[in-house]
């Protein structure tokens, strides 16, 4: 791993833990420290030695935890426009999809989320403290989400940029909870408490603030000790269920469960230690 200056990668067994380490901006998400997670993320789908990826942030100073406070408006990179117009990448964008053109032109957000959306790999976001507008983004692009007591989820793209995400926060939260609860959150810019995260399906479980991580990393060890191989499957069948017919994801989850199969008996033996290239 290269060394890092806005993220911390700390490894546990077959569990890798990635934490966002910019407490004095409320680890906001700076190009610098999305870039540097891009990498960490790649390289560690790569490695045979991890099953599993924890996504959390560092917490303040004062001790407070913290996840993500969003994008870093701060950061001079972020964009060349003119203060007050539309960001650059946000308006070849458009002529990208008006011309059903590939998505060149994707903000960097955008294609790192899908990246950890789509990666073999499974992923757990362990959230406490502030998490808005990129944050939520960030966790909704992991495969589970456990929260702290003290957590705060909210998303103020609209409240307070006058904007929409562009990250994935309009497609992903309607998939995950419901529409009209979607609606309520984004266009309110309200904070979702850990018991109404629970409730509603934005997070699996919550935790004591002080056992967040411990519990996350137990759960992660669990994953560790199935099949690396037949986890990867499920999740490439699961995330296309919303896409797919039930005809169609079943008949997908076959041929996953063939190739298996086959793989298996080609090595006359257990799976290869990890899928899909690893």
């Amino acid at each position: 791993m290269p060394a890092n200056k806005n993220i911390k990668i700390d490894m546990n067994d077959a569990v890798a833990i990635i934490t966002l380490n910019r407490p004095k901006s409320l680890n906001a998400l700076s190009m610098e420290l999305i870039d540097e997670f891009f990498v960490a993320i790649q390289q560690l789908e790569k490695d045979d030695k991890i099953f599993v990826v924890i996504v959390t942030g560092a917490n303040r100073d004062d001790g407070r935890p913290c996840f993500c406070a969003g994008a870093d408006i701060k950061d001079r990179k972020m964009s060349n426009s003119p203060k007050g117009e539309p960001l650059e990448h946000t308006l070849d964008g458009l002529r990208d999809y008006a011309n059903e053109m590939s998505p060149e032109h994707q903000s960097r957000y955008n294609e790192v989320f899908s990246y950890l959306a789509n990666m073999s790999t499974p992923t757990i976001a362990a959230v406490d403290g502030i998490c808005t507008t990129g944050g939520l983004e960030l966790i909704l692009s992991c495969d589970i989400r456990f929260v702290g007591e003290a957590v705060q989820i909210s998303d103020w793209h609209t409240k307070n940029l006058q904007a929409i995400g562009g990250a994935g926060v309009t497609t992903r939260l309607p998939k995950l909870i419901n529409a009209a609860k979607a609606k309520e959150i984004l266009w309110s810019g309200r904070i979702v408490d850990a018991n109404e995260a629970v409730d509603i399906g934005l997070a699996n479980q919550k935790f004591d603030s002080n056992e967040l991580l411990a519990e996350s990393i137990k759960f992660a060890e669990q994953i560790a000790q199935m099949s690396p191989y037949a986890i990867s499957a499920s999740k490439a069948v699961i995330n296309k269920a919303n896409e797919q017919s039930a005809q169609e994801n079943i008949r997908l989850a076959q041929v996953w469960s063939a190739l298996i199969a086959a793989q298996k008996e080609a090595n006359d033996s257990s799976p290869p230690s990890h899928p899909l290239g690893k």
